[in-house]
């Protein structure tokens, strides 16, 4: 009877590990997309007050009115900016998740090959204790022969 392999709960540990990894990458490229959904949409809200203005002056604009753009502009460029920031450490997190994931990955193919390793040895032991029974039955028969 074959050995078990004595790792396979590790094994099946750095299995959910991986998994997880999987999953949590998932999550953040989502949150990632999202986010550059948002500023997408920001941005093109941006530009249309910035037309908006430009056309108004063209036309003639009072200086309150002028005041009031300019400070809407300034604070959509401000949250602009704090969703570029955003997206950089989304990015960062979700380079950070992949090279979990990478690792996770490799310490599991690492434990699959020490497996699969341990089954090949006890796949080699299994047919060498098979060939000493068959020789000993060959060598049976032969003196029973004689």
């Amino acid at each position: 009877m074959p050995k078990p392999f004595k790792l396979e709960t590790v094994l099946n540990h750095r299995q959910r590990l991986e998994e997880m990894a999987v999953q949590k990458l998932a999550e953040a490229i989502n949150k990632e997309k999202i986010l550059l959904s948002k500023l997408v949409e920001q941005e093109k809200f941006l530009n249309l007050q910035i037309e908006e203005l430009t056309e108004r002056q063209t036309t003639g604009i009072s200086v309150h009115e002028l005041q009031v753009y300019r400070l809407s502009i300034q604070r959509q460029q401000s949250q602009l900016q704090g969703l570029r920031n955003q997206a950089e450490q989304f990015a960062k997190e979700v380079e950070n998740r992949r090279r979990q994931l990478a690792e996770a990955c490799r310490k599991k193919k690492l434990l699959e090959k020490l497996k699969e390793k341990h089954l090949d040895e006890q796949t080699f032991l299994d047919n060498l204790k098979e060939s000493a029974q068959l020789d000993e039955i060959a060598l049976r028969t032969g003196m029973t022969d004689l």
